[in-house]
């Protein structure tokens, strides 16, 4: 292959590598997990990633194939990469934030105001029938009770 057209297939391979790391990371990993993550975390692994398959695929297509010792570096750091991003993945999984409903099987609790209604009836009951007899407000704690 031509040197010439090597670099700008290389910009295509990182731009294609960061696009399969932050698919293979929301599928393995889990979606919820990635979104609780603090984003220099995701953004600094996956650029990672993708730069080493990069730099794994120039020195392959440099060397016509040869697997050299640099490319067996680059392809270890690249496990380290994912595995750092496995660790960082379960951390947020472990420390993910707790449902409010996580009681649902449990019937809801009806609050019974019994006792508040009788007094309010009472009240109701004692007050006076007529405009006459509201206006005396001696009375007026008999009524609230």
């Amino acid at each position: 292959m031509r040197s010439r057209l090597i670099p700008p297939l290389l910009v295509i391979v990182f731009l294609v590598a960061i696009e399969v790391c932050f698919t293979f990371w929301s599928q393995v990993g889990g979606q919820y997990d990635l979104d609780l993550m603090f984003w220099p975390w995701k953004f600094g692994l996956a650029l990672a990633a993708a730069g080493l398959i990069t730099a794994i695929t120039a020195d392959l297509t440099r060397e016509a194939g040869v697997r050299r010792r640099r490319a067996w570096v680059l392809g270890g750091l690249l496990a380290v990469t994912v595995i750092l991003a496995g660790a960082v993945t379960y951390y947020y999984h472990l420390n993910e934030p707790t449902d409010d409903d996580e009681d649902s099987d449990q019937p809801a609790r009806v609050t019974r105001l019994e006792r508040e209604y009788a007094e309010i009836r009472e009240a109701y009951l004692r007050q006076p029938d007529s405009a006459a007899e509201a206006d005396d407000w001696s009375s007026v704690e008999e009524w609230a009770g």
